[in-house]
């Protein structure tokens, strides 16, 4: 191996010319993606004094995740030296092209071009999980081939990988919420169903139903590509993803917007989305505007999963100079439920779900209700949900949840 140190410059400028012919990944679903947190110090546990720095990098042109990484090592005479990997995400893999560089000395001035850079081999990086991996290098005559085991040593400052899409979600990015009905994609069908895409800064969710179809197995595919099964047992089924993993729900591990969803049994599709995608929906106008000066939005809120039972709806009103707006809650056990505004890290008050003067538990039903101006036994809207998230908690994990409309 040449013992040579890389030439820093000249490796980038080298990176910047290739970087567009760099392969892309299809949708894919596998066992974790890796994601920008996966950016750090890889040690080699089993090795001394060696590793690798990975850098999971933006491309602007395309969007895709594309990777750079210096693999510190050692030359036949134990000096130090370290080669330069160039390449890009595929799914729990970084597949990279190696480069070398020599005959430059110690703090040389910055030559022209790149001829001193020369591709040497391959590295792929392939994750069992955030913390653990193994590397595969080929580089022919230079140093061989090999696999070696790595560890995370350190990451990004406060990140938390899970190995799912939402690691990836930008900081500020709005919450958004799709769906897209499933129609039956061949005569012997006569069911129908749904798939509904959630994203905000903290976690993203992916949810398939299905009902009226025949009971068995369906392989779910997004662009194509198998991504989990949906169990329909009694006509009805459904399959829930989710970024970071929660209980019940498989780890969502690839982005199904701009994607065509289906249902496929053994004779091939059974519902699909046709030509529509989860995609964001033209504008039109809101709720139930009359010309009038009036306008009312009304929407469900989204069942988590941690309170089986619970119901709720959330409503907003503008008329006659005035702005009122309301969450109800039902199917809950008797407390307070505090309600939450995307924004806000205090609560905007308690929903209070209380037994009848008798002592009767059935049909519990909490609301709480808000206006500008603020009216008599109502709390003072102080803000504007349109186009929020909203949550209703039983104290420490959300019930309910719902992305406003704008």
């Amino acid at each position: 191996m040449r013992n040579y140190p890389f030439v820093v410059r000249n490796l980038f400028t080298f990176f910047l010319l290739i970087w567009a012919i760099a392969a892309t990944a299809p949708v894919s679903a596998a066992d974790l993606v890796v994601t920008r947190y996966f950016s750090g110090l890889w040690d080699q546990p089993k090795q001394e004094s060696q590793g690798i720095i990975l850098q999971i990098i933006d491309q602007v042109e395309d969007g895709n995740k594309k990777a750079v990484a210096y693999w510190f090592t050692y030359g036949d005479d134990t000096d130090t030296a370290w080669y330069m990997g160039i390449g890009h995400v595929e799914g729990d893999q970084v597949v990279m092209t190696l480069y070398s560089a020599y005959g430059v000395s110690f703090m040389e001035d910055d030559l022209p071009g790149n001829a001193s850079v020369f591709e040497v081999g391959t590295l792929v990086l392939s994750f069992k999980n955030c913390n653990h991996g193994t590397a595969a290098y080929d580089t022919g005559e230079d140093i061989g081939s090999g696999e070696f085991d790595i560890k995370k040593l350190a990451g990004l400052y406060n990140s938390r990988c899970s190995g799912g899409i939402s690691d990836d979600t930008p900081n500020n990015a709005k919450p958004v919420k799709l769906d897209v009905d499933l129609e039956p994609a061949r005569e012997d069908i006569t069911g129908k169903g749904k798939a509904m895409f959630w994203e905000r800064v903290d976690r993203s969710d992916f949810h398939v139903s299905a009902e009226d179809i025949p009971d068995g197995d369906y392989d779910i595919r997004v662009c194509e590509a198998s991504v989990g099964v949906l169990a329909v047992t009694d006509g009805e089924g459904a399959t829930q993803f989710r970024s970071p993993e929660a209980e019940g729900k498989e780890l969502l591990t690839f982005d199904p917007r701009d994607c065509p969803i289906k249902l496929h049994d053994a004779a091939g599709a059974a519902l699909t989305s046709g030509e529509n995608v989860l995609a964001a929906k033209e504008k039109g106008n809101s709720g139930n505007g009359n010309g009038n000066g009036k306008m009312e939005v009304e929407v469900d809120l989204e069942n988590t999963g941690v309170v089986a039972e619970a119901e709720g709806e959330a409503s907003y009103i503008e008329k006659n100079n005035s702005t009122e707006f309301e969450v109800e809650i039902k199917g809950v056990p008797v407390g307070l439920y505090p309600f939450f505004v995307e924004g806000y890290t205090e609560a905007k008050g308690q929903i209070e779900v209380a037994a009848d003067d008798d002592g009767d538990d059935d049909n519990l039903k909490g609301k709480l209700r808000f206006s500008d101006p603020q009216k008599e036994e109502r709390e003072l809207l102080d803000f504007d949900p349109r186009g929020l998230w909203l949550e209703v908690t039983n104290g420490s994990d959300v019930i309910l949840e719902v992305l406003f409309p704008e």
